[in-house]
């Protein structure tokens, strides 16, 4: 049976070039495409029978990291690679955390991208790209949901309502943020974030 790959891209010349490269790679590949997140749902509810996801983060329709939380979430088996141009080493951990199974940069040679994908049909989990690492900065996953509220500008005590902690915790979490990125102020550590990827608009 024909194995089916479903893209999710919303830049059509980009899109055309995915589907030209995955019938490269497996000449018998049939390719199911959709340009927005609810067009990518509405694919997966109809085709239970796709074997790949290549999913672009910055689909329309949803935003940072929400639509891959969403599509593990309701299809933890199905196989999903995140084909992106946000390549920072945290932000690829992040999404390997989610439950993607594999990254591809879009920066990535077309030799690169398709011996990539046939080890990912394979059963391999496949990382092809990445800026720098980040200086082993790890955070934990209650660190990292004040840093995104931080990012928001929300003063500790409604940080501390939504993660349902006390703000003295709070204060804690804001303390060591800002030692790990060697920052001084709350909006510099914000700042740093973003540069190392740890942070998705």
């Amino acid at each position: 049976m024909t194995a089916k790959v479903l893209i999710t891209e919303d830049h059509a010349l980009y899109r055309d070039g995915l589907r030209l490269l995955l019938h490269d790679a497996f000449p018998d590949i049939q390719v199911i495409e959709a340009a927005d997140f609810d067009a990518a749902k509405v694919a997966l509810a109809t085709h239970q029978d796709i074997a790949l996801v290549l999913f672009d983060i910055h689909l329309p329709g949803t935003t940072g990291l929400n639509g891959l939380r969403e599509i593990k979430t309701r299809y933890p088996a199905l196989p999903l690679v995140v084909i992106s141009t946000v390549d920072h080493h945290a932000s690829i951990q992040q999404m390997l955390q989610l439950g993607a199974d594999s990254f591809i940069a879009k920066t990535s040679t077309k030799a690169a991208m398709i011996k990539a994908l046939r080890d990912i049909m394979d059963g391999e989990t496949v990382i092809v790209g990445g800026q720098a690492h980040t200086g082993h900065v790890m955070l934990s996953p209650r660190q990292l949901a004040t840093l995104e509220l931080l990012s928001l500008g929300l003063p500790n005590k409604e940080i501390a309502a939504q993660l349902n902690i006390s703000p003295a915790t709070v204060r804690e979490y804001v303390s060591d943020l800002l030692g790990l990125f060697e920052c001084d102020n709350r909006t510099q550590a914000v700042l740093k974030a973003r540069q190392l990827g740890f942070i998705l608009d």
